[in-house]
């Protein structure tokens, strides 16, 4: 079961972990309050879903936690200040994700009731297995499409796990 730490709005997070419920995969919120206490945590996946503004010694708590996860996954639409005041010790696997067309996944076209992604570079998931330069439809509903990025999420978890 692989355990994901998400920093994101609460809404975000429920939404995205009600859409995984049945799979699984344990999300945990990860906010400034909490970069202490799970810094010994290893997570597969670190998601970044919101800039955060954080004090030094979270800083090094922050690059604690991303040094030890497998993957570094970011909203590619969203400058993050944060990153800037990370050092990591050695590379780690990235994906980001969003408008921005050099993103390693990027949203092609929105529909009322679809989205079109676009995944633009092999990725390997968990498995040690290569998921191919591709394009795929997410269904959306009405109340759904204002979070784009949370079912992008959730396609990405997926895929890395094979959920």
């Amino acid at each position: 079961m692989p355990l994901v730490g998400i920093i994101a709005k609460k809404r975000d997070i429920q939404a995205i972990k009600k859409e995984l419920a049945e799979y699984e995969v344990e999300i945990i919120h990860l906010n400034k309050e909490a970069f202490k206490n799970m810094k010994n945590i290893i997570f597969k996946d670190l998601i970044i879903l919101e800039d955060i503004n954080l004090q030094e010694a979270e800083y090094s708590y922050m690059e604690e936690i991303i040094s030890k996860a497998e993957y570094l996954i970011l909203n590619s639409d969203i400058d993050f200040g944060v990153l800037k005041y990370i050092k990591l010790k050695k590379p780690i696997k990235t994906i980001t994700f969003g408008f921005n067309p050099k993103s390693t996944i990027t949203i092609s076209s929105v529909k009322e009731d679809k989205i079109l992604v676009c995944l633009q570079r092999n990725i390997e998931n968990g498995d040690k297995e290569i998921i191919e330069t591709q394009e795929k439809e997410i269904e959306i509903t009405k109340d759904s499409n204002k979070k784009i990025y949370n079912k992008l999420v959730v396609f990405i978890l997926k895929e890395l796990h094979n959920l």
